[in-house]
């Protein structure tokens, strides 16, 4: 693996999208308009092609794909013809887009490659991503991600693991990373383009990297693609996912080669002995077990057994819900 690709790895930098079109529209309750474009991924890397959730105008034609007119903004902080503040989002749309945010002003669409990621504590203030988080947010939707243990903290290659929603199969469950888009006017077509936000560690996976994708509870996914909504206004939503939220087990080395797409590269596999002391040394639980609740009671396991197994009280994604003050 290039070094570039380690450093995308040791960001979000890949996840899952499992669900058949029909169970993902259902699943974010959104109109379909991908033109049959919906495939399941057992590996999604930087700059392919995915399904989001986007506001849909009263008007017909609105938002990315549509035929709303006018360039895309000059500037990083410009109007654009696919900006609907001021209107009311009409539903939700599930449409394609290319990972890899592309400023509209950028020069070269080839800045997407370094793009997938965008820091929510600077977003609202960073040229590449300002305009995008004033009024085009969008929903990403996902069955999971990697994230690679690095024992001792080092560049070399780690171990990977997968993390999905907790009390669900792994794979069952959906999750919605809160996402910003662009639309890129300046090749023979306009290119739609998308970046997933990150925040610190969910609680319990930290010993795993520093930061997470910010997940949005399904009470605020209207809120958040809303391009009416006021952006300072959505800072509650962008913290770290609880405790009970997010499962996770160890998984094969395969899932580094972005080429390799077999269903099989989210099974649990056993740890090696010493990888699960090293995952115990740095924070993590005592045994990284198939299902395993993030930040659960695990001080009964010991690291003489690595083999995954299920955990028992694995906390449904539907019990993350936003505090009363902030709806």
């Amino acid at each position: 693996m290039s070094d570039s690709a380690a450093r995308l790895v040791a960001m979000c930098g890949r996840y899952t999208q499992k669900l058949k079109a029909d169970d993902l529209v259902a699943a974010m309750s959104a109109r379909d308009e991908t033109g049959g474009g919906v495939a399941e991924s057992y590996n999604v890397a930087p700059t392919s092609t995915m399904p989001i959730v986007v506001a849909e105008p009263p008007e017909a034609g609105g938002g990315p794909g549509g035929a709303a007119g006018g360039d895309a903004g000059g500037d990083a902080g410009g109007p654009s013809g696919d900006d609907l503040s001021g209107r009311e989002p009409a539903g939700r749309v599930l449409r394609l887009a290319t990972w890899g945010l592309v400023p509209s002003w950028a020069k070269d669409r080839a800045i997407g490659a370094k793009m997938i990621n965008a820091r929510a504590e600077t977003v609202a203030t960073k040229p590449a991503f300002r305009a995008a988080f004033a009024a085009r947010r969008c929903l990403v939707p996902a069955t999971g991600f990697y994230e690679w243990f690095h024992p001792g903290g080092g560049s070399r290659r780690g171990q990977p693991f997968y993390i999905y929603p907790a009390g669900h199969p792994a794979g069952e469950g959906v999750l919605a990373f809160a996402g910003l888009y662009e639309v890129w006017r300046k090749g023979d077509v306009p290119l739609v383009t998308f970046t997933i936000l990150t925040t610190g560690a969910a609680e319990g996976l930290a010993f795993l990297h520093d930061r997470s994708p910010v997940i949005l509870p399904a009470a605020a996914w209207d809120r958040w693609i809303d391009p009416a909504a006021d952006p300072a206004a959505l800072a509650p939503l962008l913290r770290p996912a609880p405790v009970g939220v997010l499962a996770a087990h160890p998984v094969g080395a395969a899932v580094g080669n972005v080429r390799n797409k077999d269903p099989r590269l989210t099974d649990p596999v056993d740890l090696d002995p010493t990888v699960a002391d090293a995952v115990e040394l740095a924070g993590g639980p005592a045994v990284a077990a198939a299902d395993l609740v993030a930040g659960g009671d695990v001080a009964h396991r010991r690291a003489g057994s690595a083999r995954a197994r299920p955990a028992g009280a694995a906390v449904d994604l539907s019990l993350f819900e936003l505090d009363p003050t902030e709806q």
